[in-house]
């Protein structure tokens, strides 16, 4: 997460929070000259937010986002939920979802590979460990990432 997508987390947190909604990931994302700040959240027991939490939610941070104006240029804000693909963010959110079946794919080739299909078994603040679904190159059927090594993970949300 680059500094500018921590700070503005940072500052919409507590309102997010007030509206009974958490912030699962801040990302802008550039369309040639155009930016979008987008905000995914869950409601606060960890399920996907609705149509009108999203929409409560944009309303609260369109008036905040204008008083801080963290991005000069112009940007369009798009407030979303997580949906059955949670993404896997921070450690907390591995730690959370121990027991699920999750897709984490690395930066770095990893025992043959770059994306692996598994349940979560373990997480700690350092690395994670998964119980494959296919063993790898023959060999054993689980493995441990560091955080570093992850580029991308979310929930197999259609094994869940």
């Amino acid at each position: 997460m680059s500094g500018l997508t921590e700070k503005i987390e940072e500052e919409i947190t507590p309102l997010v929070k007030s509206l009974n909604c958490e912030v699962v990931r801040v990302t802008i994302l550039e369309h040639g000259r155009d930016k979008i700040l987008q905000i995914m959240i869950e409601e606060k027991d960890g399920s996907p937010a609705t149509i009108t939490d999203c929409e409560k939610v944009s309303r609260a941070l369109s008036v905040k986002l204008d008083v801080m104006d963290p991005i000069k240029e112009r940007y369009s804000l798009e407030v979303s939920s997580t949906g059955i693909d949670r993404p896997l963010v921070k450690p907390s959110d591995f730690i959370k979802f121990c027991g699920k079946p999750v897709v984490v794919k690395t930066y770095v080739l990893k025992n043959g590979s770059k994306i692996f299909k598994g349940n979560l078994e373990s997480a700690s603040e350092n690395d994670i460990k998964l119980t494959l679904d296919t063993p790898l190159n023959g060999g054993g059927d689980s493995i441990t990432l560091l955080y570093e090594e992850i580029s991308s993970a979310h929930i197999d949300g259609f094994k869940n």
